[in-house]
């Protein structure tokens, strides 16, 4: 019997699945043999998509044979992880003392069954970077983990308020090293740390002259 292998389902698998070309062939029993297998190869890739579906259909069978299951179906699941970092609430004011957070979202997408976890670090950025000293000393860093079925994250970055007349300053939170397989789409997000500090300076502009006779 000739076997052909189609899309099928409500997301269906393409030519790209199986190296380019859906695959086709023939199956043949010999005297005495009641059984054989008919192997499909998938193309492995690295891209995120939902899980994908054919359909292995026999047909113009020989030999006076009739198909009574004409079909079966086959699932390619998707075993893909991406994580991609975005700036949620990353534009603000320092404020005048203690620490103000900087929120960052980490989203999975993908596979989602087991823990993916990726370092993060935090450097100055744009035209007037800021440095260790608006974070309390120290640039931040550490690790955002997924457990099963989790798929967003939160990465809280404290700057550290103070009253110095200072540009508008940028820094950018950058994720690497991702686990469990995953790749990043989106490695980097970047925050301002608005400058709210006001100041006022006096000068003497005309104040050294002679009093006048009146």
């Amino acid at each position: 019997a000739n076997y052909t292998v189609t899309a099928g389902g409500t997301n269906p698998a393409n030519a790209a699945d199986f190296g380019g070309t859906l695959p086709s062939g023939t199956v043949s029993f010999a005297a005495g043999e009641t059984s054989k297998t008919i192997t499909v190869h998938v193309s492995g890739d690295t891209t995120i998509e939902p899980d994908e579906s054919f359909i292995v259909t026999l047909s113009t069978a020989s030999g006076g044979a009739s198909i009574t299951t004409t079909t079966a179906g086959g699932t390619i699941f998707n075993d893909d992880i991406a994580l991609a970092i975005a700036a949620t609430d990353a534009s603000k004011s320092e404020g005048n003392g203690g620490g103000t957070a900087f929120t960052f979202t980490v989203t999975r997408t993908g596979l989602s069954t087991g823990t993916t976890t990726a370092n993060y670090a935090v450097t100055g950025s744009k035209a007037n970077p800021a440095n260790a000293a608006d974070f309390g000393g120290t640039l931040p860093s550490g690790q955002v983990s997924f457990a099963a079925g989790e798929t967003s994250k939160t990465i809280t970055v404290n700057v550290s308020g103070d009253t110095v007349i200072e540009p508008d300053e940028g820094f950018s939170v950058t994720l690497s090293n991702v686990s469990g397989g995953a790749q990043i789409t989106t490695a980097t997000a970047v925050g301002t740390i608005v400058n709210d500090d006001t100041a006022l300076a006096i000068a003497a502009a005309d104040a050294v002259k002679a009093e006048g006779n009146s």
